[in-house]
């Protein structure tokens, strides 16, 4: 079974303006991951961009970047970090939601998104090692994909069996996946073709009872 996320974007390189990269925020807020889709692009040392849709502006010195974005209410957010290699770690500066007149600082990071290969769409051979037993968007994506990507893979049945008999998860329904589609932003419409779905041993079981 095939889940995605989505959630994305940033860019941070020197000299001329460059096309935005993406990136996947993640915000601590509270104990509670909540993920937020940031664009960036870079000319110099100015920043600019949007956050969920918010459009946003800042600069970078060194390895050090700052950017504010403002929501639709006027409510200000402001973010603090450093990069290292394809990820950003920070603090944000955010209003509390129940006492605006409230700041409340957060930790956050930020991971890049793999550039889409040159050429046409691609097919993906994706075997996998691991499986989840929820729909748990805290899952870390197990491949990047873009639209217009064929991917091939399998499945193990609902007690964790593979096609060898063998227990690879723990019963419950685990799950291949998620991919995360790149470029996907909330409010799109996600549509997945299944080009072909076939069985991958000669047998299956099932308990007594379905439901009650």
């Amino acid at each position: 079974m095939l889940k995605c996320s989505t959630l994305m974007c940033l860019s941070l390189v020197f000299g001329q303006a460059h096309a935005a990269e993406q990136w996947l925020l993640t915000a601590d807020l509270w104990g509670n991951p909540v993920y937020g889709t940031l664009t960036l692009t870079s000319k110099g040392d100015n920043l600019s961009g949007d956050l969920d849709g918010d459009k946003l502006s800042g600069h970078r010195q060194g390895t050090s970047l700052t950017f504010e974005s403002t929501d639709v209410n006027g409510a200000v957010y402001h973010y603090e970090g450093k990069m290292q290699d394809n990820t950003i770690e920070g603090i944000a500066d955010f209003p509390d939601t129940n006492h605006p007149n409230v700041r409340v600082k957060h930790a956050f990071s930020a991971r890049k998104i793999a550039t889409r290969p040159e050429g046409q769409p691609r097919r993906y051979e994706f075997m996998p090692t691991n499986y989840s037993n929820l729909f748990d968007p805290h899952r870390t994506p197990v491949l990047t994909i873009w639209p217009g990507d064929t991917v091939q893979t399998k499945t193990i049945d609902s007690g964790g069996v593979d096609e060898h008999g063998v227990t690879k998860a723990l019963f419950g329904n685990p799950q291949t996946g998620p991919f995360f589609i790149a470029t996907a932003a909330p409010g799109d419409t996600l549509v997945i073709r299944i080009n072909r779905l076939r069985l991958n041993r000669d047998y299956a079981d099932s308990l007594d009872s379905i439901v009650g």
